[in-house]
């Protein structure tokens, strides 16, 4: 809860010749940069703003390395490793209530930011089951985008 003490990761790199490693608030690439550059810590540890948001990896660390970080993942993009995701829990849970409650949230992570994110994220938490992700999914995108 709240928001991240940076001047304080900033403190402790200052005081000790150990590698420090800032955590709280990164949730885009800006943050990153921003969080380097005010406490100067050693790595960055993400939590949080990488749910919904596996890309955010790889684009900060584009930008740590000079190079342009790659765009946002398009909407398809976004569904197609969201559904990978969601197959991938059915290997492991089954098709069971419990595990379509429980997938909900990430659901949400994914489209969070999308157009018409909220109609969706309000659907998406109404499954009951793990096969309904793909009828919603495919509602949204429309017949001509294959969705994996």
């Amino acid at each position: 809860k709240g928001d991240a003490r940076w001047r304080e990761i900033a403190a402790v790199k200052e005081a000790l010749d150990t590698p420090v490693i800032g955590n709280g608030d990164i949730k885009t690439v800006d943050d990153a940069l921003r969080m380097r550059e005010e406490t100067h810590c050693d790595g960055l540890m993400i939590g949080r703003g990488s749910f919904g948001n596996p890309w955010l990896f790889q684009r900060i660390s584009d930008a740590f390395e000079g190079r342009e970080p790659r765009p946002e993942p398009t909407p398809a993009e976004r569904i197609a490793v969201a559904k990978r995701h969601a197959a991938l829990q059915l290997e492991i849970q089954g098709n069971s209530r419990r595990t379509a409650v429980e997938f909900r949230k990430h659901l949400g992570w994914y489209v969070r930011g999308m157009s018409g994110a909220a109609d969706l994220r309000r659907r998406l938490h109404e499954i009951e089951s793990m096969d309904q992700i793909r009828e919603i999914f495919e509602e949204y995108l429309g017949p001509r985008v294959a969705v994996g």
